[in-house]
């Protein structure tokens, strides 16, 4: 009688779980947002600046379109960003020019009316990759028998460096939530004590596309991987490492934390306000291969 009552207090707490609850929240101020990726191999380099819109807005960021955009690099080269559309700045390097190289300190300068905005940043050191294969895997837990592939680097001696690894599926970013794959030293973060090794497992297998569930993709014969590792600031590591978790806070149920604004590395020099993004000068190491 007593395991009666307990799975029908159970079933009844699933079945409250399961109703709908309105939330109504205040709308607040709209803030700037700074997407400022650059890198050492592109020729065009985009910042774009936008402002935040209330939470429950199903709508695209407007753009700000009438700021002063420009870097400059530790040389005193300045690099003046022309908005092109939608809050979108450009600036396209010629005759192989680059805005900066490792060991460079870069700053971001940032005018919208009376208001300007900063942040500095380092280019910092980028390991070459020393391999990427393919593997035909089977009767493995969760994932279809197929072609898989793996990235080989090795973290650099010396606590503190911090990596980006983007994969492209036939040119196309793979830019899911559970595709972010972002490495402190060798390992996931600062305590994990994998200074100067080649990168962990989970890390060099992340280069694999997931579906909606989190699981990998096999690579069809003809298909092209490329895998791009980025230098990051730490500041930029953990700007990804707080949003990729946003993003994935869903999966989490009942264990989910409040959701925030993810703060970056851009200084408001003339106001109180938050200032959310980031500015970042990677340097980069490339591989491709076709699957065979």
């Amino acid at each position: 009688m007593k395991i009666n009552y307990i799975f029908g207090f159970i079933v009844l707490l699933a079945i409250a779980c399961e109703d709908p609850i309105n939330v109504e929240l205040d709308d607040a101020e709209p803030q700037l947002v700074v997407d400022a990726w650059l890198d050492n191999i592109g020729q065009r380099q985009e910042i774009r600046l936008s402002t935040t819109l209330p939470y429950f807005t199903n709508e695209f960021t407007p753009g700000v379109e009438d700021a002063s955009v420009i870097v400059i690099n530790s040389d005193g080269r300045t690099f003046e960003f022309t908005h092109e559309a939608d809050g979108m700045y450009v600036y396209d390097l010629q005759n192989g020019e680059k805005i900066g190289e490792v060991g460079d300190a870069l700053e971001l300068n940032i005018e919208m009316g009376e208001n300007t905005y900063s942040a500095s940043t380092e280019m910092y050191r980028v390991p070459e990759i020393d391999s990427l294969i393919q593997e035909f895997r089977e009767n493995e837990v969760f994932t279809e028998d197929g072609i898989y592939c793996q990235v080989f680097a090795r973290d650099f001696v010396g606590l503190g460096d911090t990596y980006w690894i983007k994969s492209y599926k036939n040119g196309e970013y793979l830019n899911r939530a559970g595709e972010i794959n972002i490495a402190y030293d060798a390992g996931f973060d600062s305590g994990g004590e994998v200074d100067g090794f080649v990168f962990i497992y989970p890390l060099r297998d992340l280069v694999n596309a997931v579906d909606e569930d989190f699981i990998p993709q096999a690579w069809l014969p003809g298909e092209e991987i490329r895998v791009e590792i980025h230098s990051i600031s730490n500041d930029a590591f953990a700007f990804l490492e707080i949003m990729r978790d946003q993003l994935l806070n869903s999966d989490n149920t009942i264990f989910a934390e409040p959701l925030a604004n993810t703060k970056g590395n851009i200084i408001n020099n003339t106001g109180t306000e938050t200032v959310l993004g980031v500015f970042n000068v990677s340097a980069v190491s490339v591989a491709e291969r076709v699957i065979e």
